[in-house]
C-alpha cells in the first residue's frame, strides 16, 4: 500500500514541475509550487 501512496505523491510532484515551468511569467505562483514540491519531495523520501 505504500508504493501505492510513493507512486501518486511522484506523479503529483511531475505535475506541479511541469505546470511551474509551463508558466514562467508569474513568480508568486513559481513560489507557491517550488513550496508544494519541497514538501512532496520530503513525503517521496519518507522524510518527516
Amino acid at each position: 500500500m505504500q508504493i501505492v501512496y510513493l507512486i501518486i505523491v511522484a506523479l503529483v510532484l511531475v505535475l506541479v514541475v511541469v505546470n511551474m515551468f509551463k508558466k514562467k511569467d508569474n513568480l508568486f505562483f513559481q513560489i507557491d509550487a517550488a513550496l508544494v514540491m519541497i514538501t512532496l519531495l520530503l513525503r517521496l523520501l519518507l522524510i518527516k
